[in-house]
């Protein structure tokens, strides 16, 4: 993609009206992002800018010209998996949907059997505790010792489990549809929220926000344990991942927590998702909306997701070693070497 952004700095500029000095940081980290995979820290802080002051329109001008380069496959078949069966007119309805809110729930669930073992290798794999993460832990549900438990995603990628959802070629189609190239797959994440803390949690995302690690990504998500009104269930404001959506009073406070009472001034109510579930049920979403997770009042929650991008240009993250790979999803990463260009294969 060495032809894209860097020479495009007129036109973005004469479309965007942006300041022409943080579209320049932009366009110089991009150069550097292309030479070394590596994002310069003046670069990611220029993207963050250039959304709030455009309202996201930098973002849908950058990723135009990223994408046209990397075009997707078109996949002219019914595709099956963790969601079921899924035909073409199927897999258009989920894009439209995707694009009009930002959010779309699926109708089937994954499997009881897969949800279970992954429960369960959550409760016996070590994980990092807020405010520091600097000490690993078994999450013990009797005795919290934070509001929120993160896994390593190195350890999540070394599950089969998990593994056999990275290839899962309707995720897969579905991600694919909605960057319009074909994606990256940026990183699996998965946590356990609790009742440690008995108000809202910056720490934990409880406050709305939306994320900006990339250009433009999508997120899904699999809840591995049943999520009720009491025990911390998702939140978003649907359609408010579309430029220009965001109100301006809010954009100028950068890329910040905000209060719900702030939020509801500006979107109705009727635009507020909350999204409940048994375990196994799974969305997609642009996070970008708007959003956040509710304090618990009890029990807890466990949430799987994974992140799907058309550019590694944003925050740095270390690539993931794979010890522990099937033979499957090795030779599943060498026949798809930008969608698995994040992963490493070891012995």
């Amino acid at each position: 993609m060495k032809t894209t952004l860097y020479k495009i700095k007129q036109k973005v500029i004469a479309r965007l009206k942006g300041p022409v000095d943080k579209i320049n940081a932009f366009n110089q980290a991009y150069a550097v992002f292309q030479k070394t995979g590596e994002t310069p820290k003046q670069g990611y802080e220029a993207l963050l800018e250039l959304y709030c002051l455009t309202n996201g329109k930098f973002n849908d001008t950058m990723n135009t010209k990223l994408i046209s380069s990397n075009p997707p496959k078109k996949i002219n078949a019914t595709l099956e998996g963790v969601i079921g069966k899924i035909d073409d007119v199927k897999f258009k309805n989920i894009n439209n949907t995707l694009n009009k809110d930002g959010y779309i729930g699926f109708d089937k669930k994954a499997s009881p059997e897969l949800v279970s073992r992954l429960y369960d290798y959550a409760l016996k794999t070590y994980t990092k505790v807020a405010p520091l993460y600097d000490t690993k832990v078994i999450y013990d549900s009797l005795k919290p010792i934070s509001e929120i438990y993160r896994f390593d995603p190195v350890d999540l990628v070394n599950n089969k489990d998990i593994q056999g959802l990275i290839m899962d070629p309707v995720l897969i189609n579905i991600a694919r549809n909605y960057l319009g190239c074909e994606p990256i797959f940026d990183f699996p994440a998965m946590w356990w929220s609790t009742t440690f803390l008995k108000e809202a949690s910056e720490e934990a995302a409880q406050l709305y926000h939306f994320d900006l690690d990339r250009i433009k990504w999508l997120k899904i998500f699999i809840y591995l344990s049943d999520v009720t009104p009491e025990n911390g269930p998702h939140r978003l404001i649907k359609g408010s991942h579309i430029a220009g959506a965001k109100p301006r009073s809010l954009l100028n406070r950068g890329y910040a927590r905000i209060p719900d009472a702030d939020i509801m001034k500006y979107h109705k109510p009727e635009d507020v998702v909350v999204v409940l579930g048994e375990a196994g049920s799974m969305f997609a979403e642009d996070t970008k909306c708007w959003h956040k997770g509710t304090p618990l009042k009890k029990g807890h929650r466990l949430v799987l997701e994974f992140e799907y991008t058309s550019s590694m240009f944003g925050t740095n993250y270390p690539k993931f070693e794979l010890q522990n790979a099937s033979e499957e999803f090795r030779n599943f990463c060498v026949d798809n070497p930008i969608y698995a260009a994040n992963f490493i294969l070891k012995n």
